[in-house]
């Protein structure tokens, strides 16, 4: 026997459903669009530890032709000595932790070179790469390079350079340091401007005429006048009067060292407890600064950096985090498509109750 209030039930549960699913359609709708491209909240970044640390004096240069140093690296062949160069750029020294010149060479393919850095070679010897950083405001569309075997001999005599171009894949800049990972075979240009930087990687081999094309990796909000990695893969940039630490070539600052040492030859302590500052005149002194705590886990691994492609590697605050995936719309938004289903659901309930009221 059919109810005669069968089709009206059949009706009202229709119309329930229509009007659950238009509800949670607008719903969902709003909670989308208030949500598209929020990410999800974040707590607040902790305060990079910031001190004025006395600095002492690690040591000082004996050799009276040394002045003005424009780099300071760690010998990888040679473990115990420090690499540097005068500020004329026609000699490299070989110098003890006593300030001693253990040796001096001459380049005489390359003229007039500003900084340089190790990093292993082929079969984990150390290699030198000379830079002519044409410092004083002059921009390039190109770097020059020079590359040397590390000696294995310390002792007076004449080495053999090879140059290298690299140009930058947007326009031109003016070097400001140039960075070598000595774990890695990977060396970085940091650009040099009054307050703000970028950091390009080298391609991974270099050929001798084209294709040596820089790769971007981030920006910097902050000048750099020198720089240098730390043996767990820390970086050190010297700013016009501080030292910042990284914790990674594109990680965030997690310390930073205020300090009126002069010179921009910036280095770090084999045992990365320290960095070393080479003061400008002749016979300089190095000073040293402590560091404090260690590179992140993702930093230790110091894998090739991904170009920076604007989809969140790079922040322009210099806090690098990497892009987080979160729920589409963010919590309101799928908090709303399921009050969408829910309330369809409620609806296609009192359909079927209707539909079997005039069944029955």
């Amino acid at each position: 026997m059919r109810s005669s209030t069968g089709p009206r039930a059949v009706g009202a549960g229709f119309v329930t459903g229509v009007t659950g699913l238009v509800a949670g359609l607008a719903v969902a709708a709003a909670g989308l669009v208030s949500g598209v491209g929020a990410a999800p909240a974040a707590a607040a970044p902790a305060p990079v530890p910031t001190s004025s640390p006395q600095p002492s004096v690690a040591f000082r240069a004996a050799d009276a032709r040394l002045s003005d140093p424009g780099a300071l690296a760690r010998g990888i062949a040679h473990p115990d000595v420090w690499w540097t160069l005068d500020a004329r750029g026609h000699r490299l020294f070989a110098v003890g932790d006593d300030g001693r010149t253990r040796a001096s060479f001459t380049v005489p393919a390359a003229r007039g070179w500003d900084t340089l850095a190790v990093v292993k070679g082929d079969g984990g010897a150390g290699t030198l790469y000379l830079a002519d950083l044409d410092a004083g405001g002059a921009r390039h569309d190109t770097l020059t390079l020079y590359r040397v075997p590390e000696p294995a001999k310390l002792a007076d005599a004449a080495l053999t350079a090879r140059k290298y171009q690299v140009s930058y894949p947007d326009g031109a800049h003016e070097a400001g340091t140039v960075l070598g990972d000595p774990a890695e075979q990977r060396l970085y240009v940091v650009t040099r401007t009054a307050t703000a930087a970028s950091v390009y990687a080298l391609p991974a081999a270099l050929g001798s005429r084209v294709g040596n094309r820089l790769t971007r990796v981030r920006r910097l909000p902050f000048g750099v006048r020198g720089g240098a990695f730390a043996p767990d893969g820390r970086v050190v940039l010297r700013g016009t009067g501080d030292v910042r630490v990284l914790a990674g070539i594109r990680d965030k600052v997690v310390q930073v060292l205020r300090t009126g040492a002069k010179g921009d030859a910036v280095a770090v302590a084999p045992d990365g407890r320290r960095v070393l500052i080479a003061e400008n005149g002749s016979r300089p002194r190095v000073l040293a600064l402590p560091l404090s705590g260690t590179a992140r886990p993702s930093s230790a691994g110091r894998t090739a950096p991904a170009p920076e492609n604007g989809t969140g590697g790079s922040d322009p605050s210099g806090d690098y985090s990497p892009p987080k995936q979160g729920l589409p719309g963010g919590l309101l938004g799928t908090g709303s498509l399921a009050g969408l289903a829910l309330l369809g659901l409620v609806g296609a309930g009192f359909y079927l109750r209707g539909r079997r009221r005039v069944r029955d």
